[in-house]
């Protein structure tokens, strides 16, 4: 997932970065409840392994719920936000200005390599 380099507006970038509609299409087809509180990101993380295997998700699973993920902790992690490497690539700064990729974090997840929605939600909260 890619956006335009130099794109440097927190306010705009976050309402670009703000839909994540197939992964809520998906749940909602399946009556799970999902929010981009915490809670919601225990719910995602046990549907994950379904969705993967759904070819109408699936291919774009790691994008989707790392905008989903990257939501959740810019609305809930006081002083992160979205910002832009140079190339265009989005991720979440957090407060002590360390960034998360939260695409590849959850590309790792959907791999069997990586930590859980709900643990990578702590380790933003708690860095």
């Amino acid at each position: 997932m890619y956006g335009s380099p130099g794109f440097d507006d927190p306010d705009r970038l976050e309402e670009q970065l703000s839909t994540h509609n197939e992964v809520l299409h998906w749940a909602v087809e399946r009556t799970l409840d999902l929010s981009t509180q915490p809670e919601g990101l225990s719910t995602l993380d046990r549907a994950l392994n379904d969705w993967s295997a759904d070819p109408a998700i699936g291919p774009k699973l790691a994008n989707q719920v790392g905008l989903y993920l990257g939501n959740a902790i810019v609305k809930n992690v006081e002083g992160s936000h979205w910002c832009v490497w140079p190339n265009g690539h989005p991720v979440v700064r957090l407060s002590s200005r360390r960034e998360m990729d939260v695409t590849a974090l959850v590309s790792q997840r959907l791999q069997g390599k990586g930590r859980s929605l709900p643990n990578l939600y702590l380790q933003a909260l708690n860095d």
